[in-house]
């Protein structure tokens, strides 16, 4: 195959009567994966479609099999190279459903996972808790375990009535990547609504859980977060955190596992909102008098 497929954009040409004339081109600015790549390299392959090739310039989003149709039916291509461009556009179509998938579970802020991807993967997350508590309770000493940080950043509506909104905007961008990088790999971070963010942390116990909490905290007291257009302007925030826990015992009792889910969340609120009231910058779990405080 002439031309190689690369990890970029592309058009499509057909080679007819020993020249190459172009069949159809793409108007998507958008890249097209590895993964894409492969498989229309593994499609072409299997049809024997040697006739077509792909050089850089566009993606495959704009392929329609009606106009694949019509050019077959004009004698533009042959029946080999419709199949390929069949299979091109159905896999396109496929990809492009997967990227809106994960546009629409994406905050567009702060790029982070919204609220929408949080409540699904806490979904997911508790049904596998669930599931290996089951399958290895009789082999572990302690139960298997999850929990949930609930970030607020204090005093937040000040930043915004002082400094404008567009400096409240980078703050959150701020402590969003902070988040991110003071947490494990295996943490996800969601922004859960307004100047709030959620931390799911698996198999991690309270004292784990509080441990990272802490850290983080400081971290953030120790930032001086930018407020205007040049970054000369700095100030100093904090925030509050209140975690909540589940481990498998708790959640097997439940006889439907989605019912821990506003349970969990509204244990790592009542926390959160305890810390606030004992004066903010504080760590707080929830079921207890454990807390960290600076």
């Amino acid at each position: 195959m002439q031309g190689g497929f690369q990890d970029t954009r592309y058009i499509f040409f057909a080679k007819l009567s020993g020249q190459e004339t172009k069949a159809m081109k793409t108007k998507s600015p958008h890249k097209t994966h590895s993964d894409t790549t492969k498989r229309i390299r593994n499609l072409s392959s299997s049809l024997g479609a040697s006739d077509i090739f792909l050089r850089r310039d566009g993606d495959f989003s704009s392929l329609r099999p009606e106009g694949i149709m019509t050019l077959l039916r004009q004698g533009k291509i042959d029946q080999k190279s419709a199949l390929l461009l069949l299979g091109v556009a159905a896999i396109s179509a496929e990809e492009e459903a997967k990227k809106h998938k994960e546009i629409s579970t994406i905050d567009e802020l702060t790029q982070i996972h919204n609220r929408r991807a949080f409540i699904d993967f806490l979904s997911k997350e508790l049904a596998k808790l669930r599931v290996q508590h089951l399958e290895l309770k009789k082999l572990l000493d302690k139960p298997l375990s999850l929990s949930m940080m609930m970030v607020d950043i204090d005093f937040f509506k000040k930043v915004n009535d002082t400094y404008g909104h567009l400096a409240g905007d980078t703050v959150l961008r701020d402590v969003a990547r902070i988040i991110k990088k003071e947490m494990r790999d295996n943490d996800r971070v969601f922004r859960y609504g307004g100047e709030e963010f959620a931390v799911l942390m698996t198999d991690t116990g309270t004292e784990s859980a509080l441990i990272g909490a802490e850290r983080l905290r400081a971290k953030v007291e120790r930032h001086s977060f930018p407020v205007d257009i040049h970054g000369k302007k700095k100030i100093k925030l904090t925030i509050s955190i209140g975690i909540a826990h589940v481990d498998g015992p708790k959640l097997v009792a439940n006889k439907v596992t989605d019912m821990m889910i506003p349970r969990l969340i509204g244990h790592a609120d009542e926390a959160l909102y305890k810390a606030k009231r004992n004066g903010r910058n504080m760590v707080l779990a929830w079921g207890g008098d454990k807390k960290l405080k600076n």
